[in-house]
């Protein structure tokens, strides 16, 4: 089974997560709640795959991403190392253009999210703010 590479996006305002629902006709995860993610692409920095996807999944901008924690996950055609970053100083209006739509839920509501390994990353996304410990992304 072939290994990719991926980074997926903890987008954050006002104590609120952004998430989307994937597109029915999706080979993965069709129809799941997640957070934005998408493969790394041949010679692509981890950076510059996250301000890439952020833009190609809800056309926002972001300079300043942050390292979270990397998990492993099988899907049915590959088993995925994601990178998961966080961007809190983003610019522009999310929008949903990959996905169904697009919208923001709170810490609260986690178990509406499909799979375990995001909720995971948002857990400890949310420690490490507390903490006040999170460290810039650096290439």
């Amino acid at each position: 089974m072939k290994e990719a590479k991926i980074i997926a996006l903890i987008i954050y305002k006002n104590g609120k997560i952004l998430v989307e629902k994937r597109k029915s006709t999706k080979i993965d995860d069709p129809g799941k709640i997640i957070i934005p993610s998408g493969h790394v692409e041949e010679g692509e920095t981890l950076e510059e795959a996250c301000k890439r996807e952020l833009k190609e999944e809800v056309d926002l901008e972001c300079d300043n991403f942050k390292f979270i924690i990397k998990l492993s996950h099988q899907t049915k055609r590959e088993k995925q190392i994601i990178h998961f970053f966080s961007c809190e100083k983003w610019r522009g209006k999310p929008k949903s253009i990959d996905a169904e739509k697009i919208f923001w839920i709170t810490p609260e509501e986690l178990d509406i999210i499909d799979y375990e390994i995001d909720i995971r990353a948002i857990r400890e996304f949310l420690k490490m703010r507390a903490e006040g410990n999170s460290s810039e992304f650096t290439s």
